[in-house]
């Protein structure tokens, strides 16, 4: 296939999520010419908001740690393009409400460590030691990854390596463990306690016993730490600060163009990409001596040249992928607040669940038509804090629970909506129960599965946070963030970097700009 015209740039981005953005942005403030492409009409990946008739969704953030926190990857980004200016983080009060038998009354899981351990122990006061201990190994892992994750210069750490023995021995002690091996340790059997601390689990996976340990504590964490943040305006505000990042700095960001071959010279380095502008567009050439992915391996591959795809998959051929969601979103005609939800975000906890490991059997139940069962909701009211979603329009809810594709797979269109009709439907139900008059102040509504996550965002399975963070049975005594592959020239700048979520995402397109940087240099 032949082009009319070749584009020739510093820098390209397979991709608009935030990993891709973060990428360009960074490397377009160190003076590259850049050029984004993304196959959809619209930028920002999961991360994005848009109207639904009257009502605005907010397509994945719930929350994320805030950026000026200690660890959090986001902050250096956001002081690098000055994007603290720009964008207005709100802080939820509490981390969330969780409401099911397991833990009797509701429990309000607040944020700071000194308030949570009251709130724990207050609850649980049988286990005041152990909240206090377990708490302390929280601070301590933090600690440990910061001190080893090359945040801070030589000079730093040897002026605080004496402050640090008992951080390194947390660190070291549980490289390898996974989150039950932790929780267990502190809290034997009280499966109670262990829902109340960890009951937004699917934020990370759906299985504690194949969660590892340090990257939980990395990310919950900075919620135990700082709180839950929302972007004011939702997500679509940080794609957008990015996108400007890019333009202002000269780069171009192109939507519909589809990236549909990865170009390598005669040495096999990335030279540049082929892709189609519009539907049935004409075919690009664009070259740039350094691309960025973002996206999953198991779709760039696709772009490679075949003798280039077996060295290119082979680190990540065996690795398992994160889970995905099922998403409803809601647009009430009364404040949620009204009807008796309290908090802006909380976990409704079914009586079915009586111990963590059982959220790994939710994803099962949408599997068929509901029934006597339904799986863990996540549940966040936007009006319960400065969202700026709502606006002139309807008060923005939503709700989520784990998924996966294959629940969906074999279903012709008709059967396919029927059963997301009937899920939705049996969400509002729920949602009733809990909060009476809820299904009647529902104006609006939408549902996603699994598929429509695989579908928009073009990942494998509808993962959504890149690959399961299993804990590290082998390898290095580092954290596992990954951003070079085999073709030199091509970067990994997504969640599949290292983890999951806004902040890994985030930190994967930084870590990929940071090395393409350097390596040029």
């Amino acid at each position: 296939m032949t082009s009319t015209l070749t584009e020739r740039y510093d820098a390209i981005v397979i991709g608009s999520g935030l990993g891709g953005l973060t990428a360009g942005a960074l490397c377009a403030h160190a003076g590259k010419r850049v050029l984004l492409l993304e196959r959809n009409a619209s930028f920002g990946g999961a991360a994005s908001t848009y109207r639904h008739g009257t009502m605005m969704v907010e397509a994945s953030l719930h929350e994320t740690a805030d950026p000026r926190a200690t660890m959090d990857p986001k902050g250096a980004v956001f002081e690098v393009l000055d994007l603290n200016n720009d964008l207005k983080f709100v802080q939820a009060p509490d981390i969330y409400e969780v409401r099911g038998p397991i833990v009797g009354e509701p429990f309000v899981l607040p944020h700071g460590f000194e308030a949570i351990e009251d709130a724990l122990t207050a609850r649980f006061p049988h286990q005041e030691r152990s909240i206090r201990l377990f708490l302390r190994h929280v601070r301590q892992s933090m600690k440990a990854l910061d001190y080893m994750g090359g945040r801070h210069g030589a000079l730093w750490r040897i002026a605080h390596a004496a402050e640090l023995p008992l951080e390194l021995w947390a660190l070291m002690r549980d490289f390898r463990s996974s989150l039950s091996d932790v929780l267990e340790r502190f809290f034997g059997d009280d499966e109670a306690i262990k829902i109340a601390l960890a009951a937004n689990l699917h934020y990370y996976t759906d299985d504690p016993d194949e969660l590892w340990w340090l990257g939980y504590a990395l990310g919950q964490g900075g919620f135990l730490e700082g709180g839950g943040n929302f972007v004011k305006g939702g997500s679509q505000q940080l794609s957008d600060g990015l996108l400007r990042a890019i333009r202002d700095e000269g780069g171009q960001a192109k939507s519909e163009c589809e990236v549909f071959r990865v170009e390598l010279d005669d040495e096999g380095r990335a030279s540049g990409v082929r892709y189609h502008a519009g539907e049935g567009g004409p075919a690009k050439l664009a070259e740039a001596p350094m691309i960025f992915a973002n996206a999953a391996p198991h779709v760039i591959v696709e772009m490679l040249p075949e003798e280039a795809r077996e060295a290119f998959m082979t680190p990540y051929r065996d690795r398992p992928l994160s889970i995905t969601l099922l998403y409803a979103a809601f647009g009430l005609t009364r404040p949620p607040a009204e009807l008796g939800v309290t908090h802006y975000s909380t976990q409704l906890v079914p009586e079915w669940v009586r111990k963590l490991s059982d959220y790994k059997r939710n994803a099962d139940l949408l599997a068929d038509a509901p029934g006597d069962r339904m799986p863990v909701l996540a549940v966040v009211d936007y009006s319960q804090i400065d969202s700026g979603l709502r606006g002139d329009g309807l008060y923005p809810l939503s709700a989520d629970c784990i998924d996966q594709v294959s629940n969906w797979e074999g279903l012709d269109a008709e059967a396919y909506d029927t059963r997301k009709e009937a899920w939705l439907t049996a969400i509002i139900k729920r949602l009733d129960q809990e909060w009476p008059g809820f299904a009647e102040a529902v104006s609006e509504s939408t549902i996603a599965t699994a598929r429509s996550m695989r579908e928009h965002l073009n990942t494998p399975d509808g993962a959504l946070y890149g690959f399961a963070p299993r804990p590290l049975r082998d390898g290095p005594l580092k954290a596992p963030v990954q951003v070079t592959t085999s073709v030199e020239g091509l970067w990994l700048a997504s969640s599949y970097s290292g983890s999951g979520g806004y902040s890994g995402a985030m930190g994967g397109g930084a870590a990929a700009a940071r090395a393409a940087l350097k390596a040029e240099a």
